[in-house]
């Protein structure tokens, strides 16, 4: 079981804090464990703690009225949710829900507020992040608006691949299929037949199960592009 201080040590907005800092925030933390399709936290709940995930996985799930279901972010190590409380009172947009085992610690608002009061570089950490957020969201409405399917999942690669992929890169997708299809704002039906194109143009060779070839990065990109 992950060290209850080792939470915030993975998480860059607390790397500024000294040794007595991070043992300050570490008692103000409550570790939790997250079995696989476990609710972290619901809709509508309200945001009250800073969530820190320790390892595993967990996935922001916003569901429609007529059932539809969106993945609009993944959290991994180091990553957290809930820094909007820190701020305002706020309400989760979504179900928060583990992809895996997971381990989580969470920092109740009052903590955290006390930990930027007496640290301000952490506290302009926590803007960075925020507008980051922001840029993300925006990048994710704008690939929503303007770029059907198959641009979408042409991007999605090549960001997997990395900006220093040249020629050919091999990919390997860190969720299924169908969860990148929530991802996407699509189904996994429209995602199969889009990906059967990719591979039809020769842009795209399936390896195995998750791992796929980038055969044309070039053409990915000027797809991608649109």
């Amino acid at each position: 079981m992950p060290e209850i201080p080792s939470c915030a040590a993975g998480v860059p907005i607390f790397q500024a804090l000294s040794a007595a800092g991070m043992e300050e925030l570490g008692k103000a933390m409550r570790h939790r464990v997250f079995d696989r399709g476990d609710v972290v936290v619901a809709a509508g709940d309200p945001v009250s703690h800073l969530i820190v995930v320790a390892s595993g996985r967990l996935k922001l799930v916003h569901t429609t009225a007529r059932g539809r279901e969106q993945v609009v972010r993944q959290l991994g190590p180091g990553e957290f949710l809930g820094e909007m409380a820190l701020f305002t009172e706020a309400h989760h947009e979504g179900d928060l829900i583990a992809m895996e085992e997971t381990h989580v610690c969470m920092i109740a608002r009052e903590g955290v507020q006390a930990i930027l009061r007496k640290y301000p570089a952490v506290a302009l950490a926590v803007v960075e992040a925020l507008a980051w957020r922001l840029a993300e969201a925006e990048r994710l409405i704008g690939d929503l608006g303007l770029r059907d399917v198959g641009q979408r999942l042409a991007a999605e690669l090549l960001r997997l691949a990395g900006p220093e992929a040249q020629d050919m890169a091999e990919v390997r997708l860190p969720v299924p299929w169908s969860e990148l299809a929530l991802q996407l704002g699509t189904t996994p039906e429209s995602l199969s037949r889009r990906l059967k194109v990719l591979v039809q143009q020769g842009l795209v060779e399936q390896l195995s199960g998750r791992t796929v070839r980038l055969r044309d990065l070039d053409r990915l990109r000027r797809l991608a592009d649109g």
